[in-house]
This record gives C-alpha cells, sequence and structure tokens, in this order.
C-alpha cells in the first residue's frame, strides 16, 4: 500500500481538465430551472397587475312611504241672506199752528247812528332837493409849468419814419391835472395823421408837470388844459 500526501496532491494545475461525463447534463438541467423560475415569476406579476379583479355589490332595498298632501280645505258656506226691510210707516201731516191775531207790534229800538273816523288828511308830498349840477372844470390858461419836455426828449420820442423822410409835425393833446401836477392826457388832433405823431405827443406827456391849482391853500385836482406840441425835423 503505498502513502498518499493529501496536503501535497499530485495535481499539477497546469495539466488539461479532465471533463466530466455528467456536465452537459448538469447544464442542460440548470438552465431549464432558471427559465421556468423566470415564467413562474412573470406569471404571478401578470396575475398581481395586471389581471382584473371584479367585486361584486349588492343593492339594499329601502322601504320609502310616499306622503300624500292634504285634502284642500272645503270651501265657506255661503254668505246669509240680506235681512228684508221694513217699509217705513206712513208720514202723518202736522196740523197747521194756530196764527194769533192782533199782536202788537214790537216797540222801536234807540239805536244810536255809528260815527266812521275820519281819515287822516294826505301827508304833503316829499321833494327831493335837485342835486346841484358838477362844477364844470377849470380850464387853465396861464400854466405854471415845474417841468418840459426838452430838445433830447423830442428827439428820443420822434417818430422814426418820419424822421427818415424828414417830415414835421404837430399834435393837440387835452390833458387833466391832478393834485400831484401830473397830466392825464389824450390826443384829440395830429397832423400829418399818417406820421404817429399823437402817439408821440402821448408819450412825452409823462414829462409835463405842472405847479396844481390851490383852493383854500390845498392843491386840487380837476384843471384842464390842451397841450399842443410841434415837432421840427432834425436839421441836416
Amino acid at each position: 500500500m503505498t502513502d498518499v500526501d493529501i496536503a501535497h496532491p499530485a495535481h499539477n494545475p497546469f495539466d488539461i481538465p479532465h471533463r466530466s461525463k455528467n456536465a452537459a447534463r448538469n447544464f442542460i438541467v440548470a438552465v431549464g430551472i432558471g427559465i421556468l423560475f423566470h415564467v413562474l415569476v412573470g406569471y404571478y406579476v401578470y396575475k398581481a397587475k395586471f389581471q382584473p379583479h371584479y367585486k361584486t355589490y349588492s343593492e339594499e332595498k329601502e322601504e320609502v312611504n310616499i306622503l300624500h298632501p292634504p285634502p284642500p280645505p272645503p270651501p265657506p258656506p255661503p254668505p246669509p241672506p240680506p235681512p228684508k226691510m221694513e217699509k217705513p210707516p206712513p208720514i202723518q201731516p202736522r196740523p197747521p199752528a194756530a196764527v194769533p191775531v192782533n199782536v202788537p207790534a214790537p216797540p222801536p229800538l234807540n239805536i244810536a247812528p255809528v260815527e266812521h273816523p275820519q281819515p287822516p288828511p294826505p301827508a304833503p308830498p316829499v321833494v327831493t332837493p335837485e342835486k346841484p349840477p358838477p362844477p364844470k372844470p377849470t380850464v387853465i390858461s396861464n400854466p405854471d409849468w415845474l417841468r418840459q419836455p426838452n430838445g433830447d426828449d423830442f428827439a428820443q420820442y420822434y417818430p422814426e419814419r418820419a424822421s427818415r423822410l424828414s417830415i414835421g409835425g404837430k399834435a393837440v393833446l387835452h390833458c387833466r391835472v391832478s393834485a400831484q401836477g401830473t397830466l392825464s392826457c389824450s390826443v384829440i388832433s395830429e397832423d400829418p395823421p399818417d406820421q404817429e405823431f399823437g402817439s408821440a405827443a402821448l408819450k412825452m406827456s409823462k414829462l409835463f408837470k405842472m405847479r396844481p391849482q390851490t383852493r383854500d391853500g390845498a392843491p386840487t385836482s380837476g384843471g384842464e388844459i390842451n397841450i399842443p406840441i410841434r415837432f421840427q425835423p432834425p436839421k441836416e
């Protein structure tokens, strides 16, 4: 009997393995078991998920009592017939009253006549005194000038068109003098009428100042004056 070395078997890993006779059969059995397992798992999943489950329900019958509406009330009884009116008794005429004869007349009443008061005499008409006419403005004939326009003022206010054409002219102002001596003027005439001499004279009226008239020692307004203003064309 030979000794066998269990720790070191006499098998070389580099040797060609020996094929077992049952290896092919075992492989086919393993593959069949795997296929059968997958088929069973697929069938279970189909049954669990995709196959519908039907549930039956039974309807319970309930008894319903239908309530009919109450019948309408009976109609009211007809009203009683009106009572029969009895005829009034016939009117008996009264016998005529006896009129006394030879009745003395009543004595006359002494009534004093009613005195009506005399209406008062009409009041005399009230005569409204007429207002005195307003005093006529005083026409100033000898003015006392405190200031008058000079030659430079005439050159400043001379109409531009008339100055270019060397045209002279004149204008007349009607002015009212205030208590301060200033003038409030309006143009009453200008010659020639189309060269704006009236407008120039009206602008120059601001340069006039007069000593105002006095009444009881106090200056007063209301005096009027006509001021002629002549424009001479500038000499070349």
